[in-house]
């Protein structure tokens, strides 16, 4: 049996990670999510847990989503999501390899990248 996919969800507004949660599990049932509200938290589960895939906000209390990402190991894939780009330092996205989403975010985009993660972990 593979392995179920480890996804991080992260902004301070609860029904943000709610809507991504359930979009997410009606694409792929074999998904793990753990979503939180709170950055400092997300960050000590990301420090002592395997992650393939987080999901943050920018602009949150605590640690910033660039702040989240800068603290992922490299193999992870990283978007950040945000209402207002201005805030967005894109050198830094670019240095991270990581994708940005303007809020309301492109489900359909993310779905496509949640399946091109899924398919990269059941490679041998």
């Amino acid at each position: 049996m593979t392995r179920k996919l480890e996804v991080v969800v992260v902004d301070d507004e609860e029904q943000i990670t709610e809507l991504l949660k359930t979009f997410m599990l009606y694409i792929n049932k074999e998904i793990q999510i753990h979503e939180f509200n709170d950055s400092v938290a997300a960050k000590e589960f990301i420090d002592h847990n395997p992650v393939d895939v987080i999901i943050t906000d920018y602009k949150m209390p605590g640690f910033d989503g660039m702040q989240l990402l800068e603290s992922a190991p490299p193999h992870v894939k990283k978007i950040v999501i945000s209402g207002d780009d201005s805030w967005i330092d894109h050198k830094k996205l670019t240095s991270l390899n990581a994708l940005f989403f303007e809020k309301p975010v492109p489900l359909r985009t993310l779905a496509k990248v949640i399946t091109e993660v899924q398919e990269r972990i059941r490679e041998p």
